[in-house]
């Protein structure tokens, strides 16, 4: 699998292929963690200033990036308000997996993107997503920001395989 394409257990709307599909549908999902964070805008302004606006660059990754810069050429409150968000996110996820700011989560190993819905997922890269997938792990992400503060909130979740499959068993 290469460093591009995440598992689409990463992508909410993304539907299950092959033989995962059923279990997928019909499966049930154990939390494994929880993860939030919230931000203050104002202290983003100042670390941009100070680092002439590399922060950006140090933290997103290259679709977020795009998006950023687009924003921030239209409205520089917008793209600062998104910078914060996607920041916040990825401080929620790496809570969530429990892991912090250690390898294999890195800043740019998880970018927060929108599903033509506008839902937000998590779409991951390099090694975390092998560490994702060898522990079954999907992520549900929410974000919002207001005028001073950013916030993310994540759940990551394990699934669990077919529940009719585990109830039939128990009966028999």
């Amino acid at each position: 699998m290469s460093d591009s394409t995440p598992p689409s257990s990463l992508f909410p709307d993304t539907p299950p292929q092959g033989e995962n599909a059923a279990a997928s549908d019909l499966g049930a999902t154990a939390i494994f963690g929880v993860g939030t964070d919230i931000l203050q805008i104002s202290r983003v302004v100042g670390v941009m200033t100070r680092t002439n606006g590399r922060f950006a660059e140090r933290v997103l990754g290259p679709e977020e990036l795009k998006v950023y810069y687009a924003r921030q050429k239209r409205s520089e409150v917008r793209g600062l308000a998104y910078l914060c968000t996607r920041f916040a996110a990825k401080e929620a996820v790496s809570k969530a997996i429990g892991l912090g700011m250690r390898w294999p989560m890195t800043w740019r190993a998880v970018q927060t993107l929108n599903a033509p819905s506008g839902k937000p997922f998590v779409a991951a890269s390099g090694e975390l997503v092998q560490w994702l997938a060898e522990r079954q792990l999907s992520i549900e992400i929410s974000i919002t920001d207001e005028k001073e503060y950013a916030v993310a909130f994540a759940i990551a979740s394990r699934n669990l395989g077919n529940i009719r499959n585990i109830a039939s068993e128990k009966t028999q």
